[in-house]
């Protein structure tokens, strides 16, 4: 990266609003468009409506028929279509002198930043034990999706689903919870793998007619087969082992129609994980994710049936490929009563994932307070049946 990005009219330092989506002036006030020629002298980026939403797509249109009597056959007649669409285009030039590592020294993360970007709590563990380097290592994502939720917008975000839970403790939502919410392009790696399906299995279909008292059971038997071709584009893994999966998963899809090919002025203001997991360390993980998907195909086509009892799985997987993107997600890690907690916020979509903690003291009164209206009630139902006995 180049210098930090200066205001034209001023030379402050600018910072990308992403509620704006707009480059904004703390000093003058101004704001600049990222493709404005005096701050971007590239082309807008080019993309094709034929890009879809991040959570995986299967992009495969296979045609299920009847073939004969007593056997179901699912076509191996399947389009084979792209996500891709985006045009190639000329990469932003700079260098990345200006570029920083914040790692904290109490668990060892470590965040690149803008120099503009200030920062006072790890992502990870939420220490304020930071200390910045230069970037010693190359840093060069291949796509980005710009943050479109603003940090007004995520704190509001964390303070309802805080009061979603009626047992989250109380004074939980406090300043100092709000101020270690941070913005951070978490490392993914987006995947293509292909997959052919070839599975057999043995299917019911169960009937059942009532007559009067009498029921009659019907019993229909199939040999079923299911063969097809799918095509998994940009399937988002992340590639940061101090993030949770199952977090980073709760929080997709993401909307690939705002991918852009990674460009320095969308990052001040927030932070970019490095990430220390390779697309090849993934490898295994996104095959297992192939195969869920391959079942969920499966079942999608047999769920006509009563029973499906799978006999063979011949299915096969081609090499998996991927490119690296920096997708947007705000972050907070707290702890509890010595346990940890996260929060996370799709910083595109404002989808919302993360686990309350419970306050054993409204546990306790939500419990009693249960007790009590049970004792009303009790009381009350007890109260008309000897009345109604007396009566």
């Amino acid at each position: 990266m180049a210098d930090t990005i200066k205001c034209p009219n001023c030379s402050a330092n600018l910072l990308f609003d992403a509620d704006l989506q707009k480059l904004t002036c703390d000093y003058c006030g101004a704001s600049f468009l990222p493709t404005d020629p005096a701050i971007n002298d590239q082309a807008q980026a080019r993309f094709s409506e034929d890009i879809q939403t991040g959570k995986a797509q299967v992009i495969a249109d296979a045609e299920v028929f009847e073939s004969e009597a007593g056997n179901d056959r699912l076509g191996d007649e399947a389009s084979e279509a792209s996500i891709r669409g985006m045009a190639d285009e000329p990469e932003t030039e700079y260098d990345e002198t200006n570029v920083q590592e914040l790692i904290c020294k109490s668990c060892g993360a470590v965040v690149v930043a803008d120099s503009n970007t200030t920062a006072s709590y790890c992502a990870f563990c939420g220490s304020p034990a930071l200390v910045s380097q230069r970037l010693n290592s190359s840093f060069r994502p291949k796509y980005i999706i710009p943050f479109r939720y603003g940090r007004e917008n995520a704190e509001q975000k964390f303070i309802n689903w805080c009061k979603g839970g009626r047992k989250t403790p109380f004074g939980f939502v406090s300043s100092r919870n709000i101020q270690k919410l941070t913005g951070l392009y978490v490392p993914f790696w987006l995947f293509d793998i292909d997959g052919q399906m070839d599975m057999t299995a043995t299917a019911t279909i169960v009937n059942a007619v009532s007559t009067g008292s009498k029921t009659v059971t019907t019993t229909e038997y199939f040999d079923v087969t299911r063969q097809a071709r799918f095509n998994w584009r940009m399937i988002p893994l992340d590639g940061e082992t101090r993030i949770d999966d199952a977090l980073m998963e709760a929080v997709e899809p993401f909307d690939y129609r705002q991918l852009k090919p990674y460009n320095p002025v969308y990052l001040p203001g927030f932070f970019a994980d490095r990430y220390d997991q390779s697309a090849e360390d993934l490898n295994a993980r996104i095959r297992k994710r192939a195969e869920e998907y391959m079942e969920e195909e499966f079942k999608k086509s047999t769920d006509r049936y009563s029973t499906v009892r799978v006999k063979t799985r011949n299915n096969t997987y081609s090499d998996p490929r991927a490119e690296y993107a920096l997708l947007p997600v705000w972050f907070l890690h707290y702890r509890y009563l010595g346990k940890d907690y996260d929060f996370a916020m799709n910083g595109q979509t404002g989808e919302v994932a993360g686990v309350v903690p419970v306050s054993k003291v409204k546990k306790a009164l939500f419990f009693f307070i249960i007790l009590a209206i049970s004792a009303v009630i009790t009381r009350l139902i007890v109260g008309l049946i000897l009345g109604g006995m007396v009566g």
